[in-house]
């Protein structure tokens, strides 16, 4: 009977030792992450005490996958988030407002027109036109430097992601090497370890599992991409993009045949990283591009229209800004490095610019088509085919059917034997990225600002009647008269071949005269009829309409300026139209400066502009509550992962976690049954000892 007690005390014992072992452990780590709690089992032998002990991890396959994959969701929008925060709170800031600026520069002109001819308003208008410049040159370059930031980030990541992929492989070889053979098993630990990795690897750049014999587990990415296989792994790097150098690409590349590379798409990346990609790729490419954009159709706007006055000195306006052109970018695969695109949006199509990207694909050798591109995906239909001009020196715009006021010169390569583009050649064009950047105030002196209208028109005092005449509109002062007769405006007067002398034409519409059949005679200069007309309103659009100045041999819009007579003149009765060379206190064109302000200048980011253009605040109102209301989903989209993740975490700990109250309970109980076991050990051997003594005596 001792033995038999001798033997279930010590069994007793040993297996409430290995309990208070396991319990302990648990408590050891309570804080250790990824650690999964560990119970201690018995089998009952068929006679007395207890069998063989086993510790096992306690583990839900199930719950651990819904964590790793909330701990993706977490990671992506969490870096989406962020960085979007970011970029809402760098366009709250007052003192980069282009809004502000466009204010200032508008309540400015509106300051110049109460005083056309005093120079400190003028100034003041030039003053804060530059100071809009800077504005949109500084947070245009604040906005660029999120994508260095971005790419910083993303070379960061890359190097973590890589550590953590060779860490896994190295503990999935060590586990796949515990479990080789018949009831081998790897650790407890070692598991909690690699499944710690996977975690944090989800969390980063999300990856999927297969698992594979002997406990082995092999790794990809989202899409199915290999990074860590039966006998090789894969590391990830950076290389300049193509065809943007600046613009960070990522491959993959196997350790351990470092020639065998693969590119690793946008798509493929979870996690942090794919937050990474969506930021660049959805917000800051179109907040880029839209600054641009509006930089583009601003300045175009200011130059055509201060191009139809007259400044302080005399002479017909300027353009007021610079707006710059680029150079496309060739794809690696082409057939040339040396073939060159430059690309701008064309003069007086400032409304038809977009914040889209567009790709150039040659059918030919001399034809090619034009696709939009949104977010790097095709938008709409291509193009064309067009056909490349013969002229290396000449521009293809609106008139030769291209979209979106596209303008392209073609720059073959002139090194090599065939020198002409190849079929396949393809092109990235972005004609608003950088135009917020690189866009210039022209004028720094307040004379240069055209507030005068060109024309003057007067009432002589001997006219009889009540007529009166008026500038109802400027519509082009082109003084490019070689090839025809664009406009009645010249900048040789005098005939004598000195540019910078402007008037009228000699055959310019000069006068009107009210005759006895009771029309309206329009004269040039020397007193030559050009036309008559029944009516005293829009006299010049009559005059076209008639065909009085033929299409070939005349501009559209000849000669340029618009004038109504009204009230009613007498027979005889004169309207006399000039040159405005002295107009002083005219503020004309100034009011038609101001008017800009309100006027839908800007075309919305669609296929179809046709009745959708927004006024410059309008459209710069929709960049900032773009960005706003991104970054508000985007934080909404964090905290409801967060939500997600702490309860597919609160199901992990239910099974593997470690309860401190739970465990301290259980040290109790195991140690009062390992008190227990001992007492019996002692009955055992004081009742043998009883025995001995029976039998000694």
């Amino acid at each position: 009977m001792s033995s038999e007690l001798l033997k279930l005390g010590t069994s007793a014992l040993l297996g409430n030792q290995s309990h208070l072992q396991t319990v302990s452990n648990n408590i050891a780590n309570l804080n250790t992450p990824g650690y999964s709690r560990q119970r201690t089992e018995f089998t009952s032998y068929v006679e007395w005490g207890l069998g063989r002990s086993e510790t096992v991890r306690l583990f839900d396959k199930f719950a651990n996958d819904q964590y790793r994959r909330d701990l993706e969701t977490k990671g992506r929008t969490e870096s989406f988030s962020k960085n979007t925060d970011t970029l809402d709170n760098l366009f709250a800031d007052d003192q980069t407002s282009i809004a502000q600026g466009l204010d200032d520069v508008f309540g400015r002109l509106n300051e110049a027109n109460d005083e056309p001819s005093a120079l400190t308003p003028r100034q003041l208008v030039i003053s804060d036109s530059q100071a809009l410049v800077a504005r949109m040159q500084s947070l245009s370059e604040r906005v660029l430097e999120q994508e260095d930031i971005v790419n910083e980030e993303i070379d960061l990541t890359i190097s973590e992601v890589n550590s953590l992929i060779a860490s896994f492989y190295d503990i999935n070889e060590k586990v796949v090497a515990a479990s080789a053979g018949e009831n081998n098993d790897a650790s407890s630990n070692m598991l909690d370890e690699r499944n710690q990795i996977i975690r944090e690897l989800s969390e980063i750049i999300g990856v999927n599992t297969i698992n594979v014999e002997s406990d082995g587990i092999e790794l990809v990415a989202p899409n199915g991409q290999p990074l860590s296989i039966d006998g090789a792994y894969f590391n990830l790097r950076t290389t300049q993009g193509d065809p943007d150098p600046e613009r960070l690409q990522i491959e993959v590349y196997s350790i351990n045949n470092p020639n065998n590379v693969s590119d690793f798409a946008e798509s493929n990346a979870g996690g942090k990283l794919g937050g990474l990609l969506d930021y660049r790729r959805e917000v800051l490419d179109e907040t880029i591009n839209s600054l641009g954009q509006m930089a583009i159709a601003f300045s175009d706007a200011m130059n055509q229209q201060n191009r139809k006055g007259v400044d302080l000195e005399g002479n017909l306006g300027s353009d007021m800004f610079s707006i710059p052109s680029t150079n496309a970018l060739g794809y690696r695969d082409n057939s040339s490095n040396f073939h060159d695109i430059e690309v701008r949006i064309e003069d007086g199509q400032g409304a038809s610019a977009t914040n889209f990207e567009y790709e150039v694909v040659f059918t030919s050798s001399t034809e090619y088509t034009v696709q939009a591109l949104k977010q790097g995906e095709a938008y709409g239909s291509a193009s064309g085919p067009f056909t490349i001009p013969g002229n290396t020196t000449d521009f293809q715009g609106s008139s030769d059917g291209l979209p979106d006021g596209l303008e392209l010169r073609f720059d073959p390569d002139s090194s090599t034997a065939s020198g002409g583009f190849t079929t396949g050649d393809t092109f990235l064009l972005r004609p608003s990225r950088l135009s917020g950047l690189d866009i210039e105030m022209n004028f720094d002196r307040p004379e240069q600002l055209a507030l005068a209208a060109p024309i003057s028109v007067n009432n002589p005092l001997t006219n009889l009647g009540s007529g009166r005449i008026e500038l109802t509109d400027i519509t082009d002062t082109n003084t490019d008269n070689t090839s025809l007769n664009q406009t009645g405006f010249t900048d040789d007067v005098n005939g004598d071949g000195t540019t910078g002398d402007y008037g009228l034409d000699a055959d310019a519409p000069s006068k009107v005269v009210y005759t006895l059949a009771g029309q309206y005679e329009v004269q040039d200069s020397t007193g030559a009829v050009i036309g008559t007309v029944a009516s005293g309103e829009n006299i010049m659009q009559q005059l076209r309409d008639a065909g009085t100045w033929p299409t070939a041999t005349h501009g559209e819009d000849y000669p340029g300026y618009e004038i109504t007579v009204d009230g009613q003149p007498r027979a005889g009765d004169e309207f006399n139209i000039e040159f405005n060379s002295d107009g002083f206190d005219d503020n004309f064109n100034g009011l038609k400066l101001a008017e800009l302000q309100q006027a839908d200048t800007m075309r919305r980011n669609i296929l179809s502009s046709s009745g959708n253009t927004l006024t410059f605040a309008e459209s710069y109102s929709n960049l900032i509550g773009f960005v706003g209301d991104t970054a508000n989903r985007a934080s909404i989209a964090y905290e409801s992962s967060q939500t997600l993740l702490a309860q597919s975490k609160l199901r992990v700990d239910d099974m593997s976690g470690v309860n401190l109250d739970e465990e301290a309970a259980d040290l109790v109980r195991y140690e009062q049954a390992y008190s227990a076991a001992a007492r019996v050990i002692t009955v055992a051997q004081t009742t043998f000892d009883s025995i001995l003594q029976a039998v000694r005596g």
